[in-house]
């Protein structure tokens, strides 16, 4: 910080906005339509440290000279290198930015510091409580000079809050374009989703069915089969039991036949029997009569 001679001021601001959205915008400030003195940014460090996320970033800012200086200042650069380096820490949500001139410090040397804090009668603000401690070694016109980075700070800060406050709506603008994205997009998924699971449904309710209706047609199958194994075997069945009485009754015709034929036969016999004695008995009585 400055030697206690530098020129103190300080000031309160209010953001409309919550103390996440201002975190979530801290390090979008530039550019904006109201910061087109700040010509470059660059971050050159960032750590976590403790919860707390450090950060130093180089700025490159416009320098305007006051016309009652010109004379005395013309050979000044008119770009001038600075330092922000700040803090955010979530826990006491406190965010906190200290920035500092590292050119023209003989000229003048401007340390600014403002601190973010949730506004306690309103919590969905932020107030922005600002200092700023300007210094100059330019002999003759240190005062002036002092008093010249102390009023410029005073409008500066109008702007730096106006513009910040646009960078914040835009980033809120963009998130809640992207939140109707994603809400459309979540509905499309769901939508796919629950038509994927529907003709899953389906899926599983068709092969549900196609396994019932071949579990059905395989016991149709299987009662056909056996139907058809019930009937094959009644009618072999049938088929051995006409022809075992087909060789039954042929066996006994041909017995039948075998007897009558044995009967013809001893009738035969005895017939030639018969005749044979009847011949010998003829013969017999012939010779007897001779």
């Amino acid at each position: 910080m400055l030697r206690m001679s530098a020129k103190y001021y300080n000031t309160e601001h209010i953001h409309p906005y919550s103390w996440d959205q201002v975190a979530q915008a801290l390090f979008l400030r530039y550019p904006n339509p109201f910061s087109s003195h700040v010509l470059s940014e660059d971050t050159v460090f960032r750590d976590v440290v403790g919860g707390v996320l450090y950060s130093r970033r180089f700025l490159t800012k416009t320098n305007k000279i006051p016309k009652w200086g010109e004379r005395w200042l013309s050979g000044f650069a008119r770009r001038v290198p600075l330092v922000e380096e700040s803090t955010v820490d979530k826990e006491t949500r406190t965010i906190t930015t200290l920035t500092r001139n590292v050119g023209l410090s003989n000229f003048m040397s401007v340390a600014e510091r403002v601190v973010y804090k949730v506004n306690p009668d309103d919590p969905s603000q932020t107030i922005a409580l600002k200092e700023v401690w300007v210094e100059s070694r330019f002999y003759g016109l240190r005062s002036a000079i002092k008093s010249f980075g102390v009023e410029r700070f005073k409008k500066n800060c109008e702007k730096a809050t106006v513009g910040f406050n646009y960078v914040i709506e835009r980033v809120q603008a963009q998130q809640n374009t992207l939140r109707e994205i994603g809400n459309v997009k979540l509905a499309e998924f769901q939508e796919k989703r629950d038509h994927l699971k529907s003709q899953a449904e389906h899926f599983k309710e068709s092969a549900k069915s196609q396994a019932e209706h071949f579990r059905e047609t395989a016991e149709n199958i299987k009662e056909s089969a056996k139907t058809q194994a019930e009937v094959i075997r009644d009618s072999a069945k049938s088929q051995a039991e006409h022809i075992k009485e087909t060789t039954d009754h042929l066996k006994e015709s041909a017995r039948e036949k075998g007897d009558r034929i044995k009967e013809k036969s001893t009738a035969l016999r005895k017939m030639a029997s018969d005749m044979a004695k009847g011949h010998t008995t003829v013969h017999a009585a012939v010779e007897a009569d001779e």
